[in-house]
């Protein structure tokens, strides 16, 4: 009797904990549900989520995994919902006439383009739209404005989701850096303050008059599946736009250095920038910037293990030349 007393306890323990959880999950993140039946709905998903952090941190505590997972906007979602989210992609090709990076030049050991001020110091968020390729456009072009003139300016993803659609980008639906890059090569890019982020594709509304940055050199690529060449590239001229292949696995990372045995290199499905890089416990990995806002990740950012080209993070690599 007593064994079944204490079981009762702890599971109203439990109970409880989660409904607290849950409490400052709507709260932190602002969600609300069209019906009660829809909250109970989200509820269940955020139980199973929050069973499944607990138990995936509990190996990271011995040091079964090396990285953890957290509570996050996507604690609502299923797995399903989180993967409908991303935009599959084929593969861009490089044009002949475009540029091939080329260096033999010694680079540090580590390196952050944070600490030298060629990053935003906060992280964007693209909302519930497939426009990660327009933020990875923009994450590099405004680094490399920075790093060639010494300005920061947050530039306009909007200007790119509804005025590159002929350069062969689909708003929402999905995109591409490379052509994103065409695009601000052949016309600018206005900045967010002039052309503000919408999270839904809009008439264009691009101005000539008030383009603050032009990569007028076009595009640099980097040879395919080369991550010491990606390295150079990120330790010597600035950061680097790269495809990536996110699986369900990404959707509660918080913390450490991400790895994936069910990836594909050759699926990719986002686009990010590569900041950085670094080494810790003798693992070298990636530092990257995320568009999934500041309670995603490490503010943002995750680290991704280096030297295994995981989840064709170096498949297909470029950056703008200004």
């Amino acid at each position: 009797m007593k064994i079944y007393i204490l079981l009762a306890c702890l599971a109203v323990a439990v109970s409880a904990n989660t409904q607290n959880q849950w409490k400052h999950f709507k709260q932190t993140h602002k969600k609300s549900y069209r019906s009660l039946i829809e909250e109970r709905l989200r509820y269940q998903i955020f139980s199973t989520n929050l069973e499944k952090i607990e138990q995936h941190n509990v190996k990271f505590e011995q040091g079964l995994t090396t990285y953890k997972l957290g509570i996050n906007k996507f604690a609502d979602w299923t797995e399903k919902e989180f993967l409908a989210f991303l935009t599959p992609k084929r593969p861009a090709k490089r044009n002949p006439s475009d540029k091939v990076f080329k260096s033999n030049e010694t680079i540090p050991s580590e390196f952050d383009w944070r600490t030298k001020g060629a990053v935003l110091d906060y992280v964007k968020d693209q909302g519930q739209c497939g426009s990660c390729w327009s933020f990875s456009v923009t994450g590099a072009l405004e680094s490399h404005n920075q790093i060639k003139t010494g300005k920061l300016i947050s530039l306009s993803e909007q200007d790119l989701l509804d005025c590159s659609g002929s350069y062969g980008n689909y708003g929402c639906a999905g995109g591409f850096m490379s052509f994103g890059f065409f695009y601000t090569r052949d016309n600018g890019i206005m900045s967010t303050e002039d052309y503000p982020y919408d999270v839904v594709q809009k008439e264009c509304r691009h101005n000539k008059s008030k383009v603050v940055v032009q990569n007028s050199k076009g595009v640099v690529w980097i040879d395919a599946n080369s991550e010491e060449d990606m390295r150079r590239a990120v330790g010597t001229v600035g950061p680097v736009s790269v495809g990536f292949h996110s699986t369900a696995n990404m959707q509660l990372y918080s913390s450490g250095i991400f790895t994936d045995s069910t990836c594909n290199k050759n699926r990719q499905n986002h686009e990010m920038v590569v900041i950085g890089y670094g080494t810790e416990a003798d693992t070298d990995y990636w530092i990257v910037r995320n568009s999934w806002g500041e309670s995603w990740g490490e503010k943002g950012y995750f680290r991704v293990i280096a030297g295994r080209n995981l989840c064709g993070i170096a498949s297909t690599s470029v950056y703008p030349a200004l």
